[in-house]
């Protein structure tokens, strides 16, 4: 009897001890992380944000906003790159280029924190930086808010090294790419001929000083990866306020989308913006081998995804009809592969001109 009713107080005791362990670490684990349910940090995985509106600068704010905030990305005194589409765009085409209003916005929220805030671009196969920047009202909005313009293509070059690379094992980089603390990819919404879809990824390639950067265009998807795992925007701002579709990058129409798509990382925010499109980010060639990189995700299922829900927004683009002429005509030649590539380009152009025309002796 006694053995018995020592056994029970024992039980007792042990069940006690135990259920006080259990809420003694629940009580710890509330401590030390403070979200309720439903609710998750930036730094726990990769979240995405996407507004409607008509006002750019609301916009903007408000996906930053569903994202943590600005404080999330930058510190304060920090140097800050702002990487818009410039020299990939058709001068007076809105959604070929970031358009101004967008940049604007990005500036004022970055100047918040940061001590140095440039915008910067590099030369491209069809435009000077300088002239692009100037063209596309870009400097004039820059330099009236505080922020310095940049061409990525001029000043002092250093030698990154990537031994981990697809492709570029080294590269030349403008030095103050490298000495920015932090790096705002802000793209707008296209469709690529090249590449499917060119988002935040395709605008990091952007930064290579080359002028003639189709001798890469041989193996574009895996130098894009290259450039982007060494400089990896920390925040990633997508300009679909007007994009463009069918055959893009130049050529293709405009399409009016009233949208602002932000996030963490540049994989998973190019993975919901080509969805958004209507791509499937798993056939999109640069993405699979940035996620294979382990630069970020593909899988929906792994972002967490906040503001308008990807029914209410989604859009399927008109799909630019690919080519690989580029790439065999830059095997063969880089000049070659220079001179296609910017005919394409000028044939855009004037074919925007004659559009632009039209509409003026309408108008008249």
């Amino acid at each position: 009897m006694f053995l018995e009713d020592f056994t029970k107080s024992y039980d007792s005791l042990v069940l006690f001890e135990v259920i006080f362990m259990v809420t003694l670490l629940n009580l710890i684990t509330k401590i030390e992380d403070p979200l309720q349910e439903g609710e998750s940090l930036v730094s726990q995985g990769f979240v995405v944000s996407a507004v409607k509106g008509e006002n750019p600068e609301l916009m903007v704010n408000e996906a930053i906003d569903l994202l943590g905030g600005i404080a999330r990305f930058i510190d304060s005194g920090d140097i800050v790159l702002i990487k818009p589409n410039v020299c990939g765009g058709v001068p007076g085409k809105i959604g070929t280029f970031t358009a101004p209003q967008v940049i604007a916005a990005i500036i004022k929220l970055v100047a918040k924190k940061a001590s140095r805030v440039i915008v910067g671009e590099a030369d491209s196969c069809m435009y000077l930086a300088d002239k692009m920047l100037w063209e596309t009202g870009i400097l004039e909005t820059a330099h009236k808010l505080g922020a310095e313009t940049i061409n990525l293509s001029k000043g002092e070059m250093v030698t990154v090294k990537a031994p981990d690379a697809y492709v570029l094992r080294e590269f030349k980089i403008n030095r103050i790419v490298t000495e920015c603390d932090k790096i705002v990819s802000a793209p707008v919404m296209k469709t690529h001929a090249c590449t499917e879809v060119t988002l935040n990824l395709k605008n990091m390639f952007g930064v290579l000083p080359e002028r003639k950067k189709s001798k890469y265009h041989p193996q574009l998807d895996h130098v894009i990866v290259d450039v982007t795992k060494i400089f990896p925007p920390n925040l990633c701002i997508v300009d679909a306020t007007v994009g463009l579709e069918g055959d893009g990058p130049f050529k293709g129409e405009q399409i009016r989308l009233g949208l602002i798509v932000a996030g963490n990382n540049p994989v998973a925010t190019d993975s919901f913006a080509a969805t958004i499109m209507g791509y499937e980010p798993t056939t999109i060639t640069h993405l699979q081998l940035a996620s294979k990189k382990g630069i970020g995700t593909t899988d929906l299922n792994l972002i967490e995804k906040r503001g308008k829900r990807l029914e209410e927004i989604k859009t399927k683009f008109k799909r630019a009809r690919t080519t690989t002429a580029d790439r065999l005509l830059c095997r063969l030649s880089s000049e070659l592969g220079y001179w296609a590539i910017h005919q394409f380009y000028e044939l855009a152009v004037k074919e925007w001109k004659k559009i632009q025309q039209k509409r003026l002796k309408v108008s008249n």
